[in-house]
């Protein structure tokens, strides 16, 4: 009886830490998100030639007001929710599943570089159509009136998408962005584990100091 109230105890926990990784990583993502929001809206028309950044804030502010910086918040909310999480996620749950195999060995940084190439691509195929509905959401006010598509959220853009579009159109343009999101995870969580080990392990540093190193 003792024994089945532990196992019972444990189950969360356990259940918990495989969770953990991707509540996380996607949490994060959410909350920098909001943060970044604004200047990801004023890079975006910069790249549709609206000019500069001091001329586009201008632009916004005057003709739109303060909320047209969050346009498309919803929908990279949405992003960040299953790209961040699935990239996040699945890079832990691969290192930790390596680490294992490597008899619990800190990893060559070529296999890290391997396994942030995965979490990339997966994330990224996840991601795509969140991302779709981001793009389209921060473009519309560039547009024509007649030619907007106003898009009430993310999940409208969605459904708009699939209903004027098929399913498979939530994918456009994802094999450059699944190709932008291998590289660009095997760069940052590959040199992100490795310089933990570093400070950690061969400088003695704390965790805080560790984490801001």
């Amino acid at each position: 009886m003792a024994d089945a109230k532990q196992q019972q105890a444990v189950a969360p926990s356990a259940a918990w830490m495989t969770v953990k990784p991707f509540v996380n990583g996607g949490a994060s993502g959410m909350l920098a998100t909001c943060v970044i929001q604004p200047i990801d809206m004023v890079k975006v028309k910069i790249q549709l030639g609206e000019g500069s950044a001091a001329t586009v804030t201008k632009k916004m502010l005057a003709n739109e007001g303060i909320g047209s910086f969050y346009k498309g918040l919803s929908a990279g909310l949405l992003r960040q929710a299953t790209y961040t999480t699935a990239r996040l996620g699945s890079f832990r749950v691969l290192t930790n599943k390596a680490v294992e195999a490597n008899e619990g060995k800190p990893l060559p940084l070529l296999q890290k570089a391997v396994i942030g190439l995965t979490a990339g691509a997966i994330g990224a195929s996840v991601g795509s159509p969140a991302d779709l509905a981001l793009i389209r959401m921060q473009a519309d006010s560039t547009l024509p009136a007649a030619q907007r598509r106003n898009y009430k959220n993310a999940f409208h853009a969605l459904y708009r998408i699939v209903a004027d579009e098929g399913v498979l159109a939530l994918w456009k343009g994802a094999g450059p962005t699944v190709v932008r999101a291998m590289s660009l995870n095997m760069g940052m969580l590959a040199s992100y584990d490795q310089s933990v080990e570093l400070f950690r392990d061969k400088f003695g540093a704390g965790e805080l100091s560790t984490m801001l190193a």
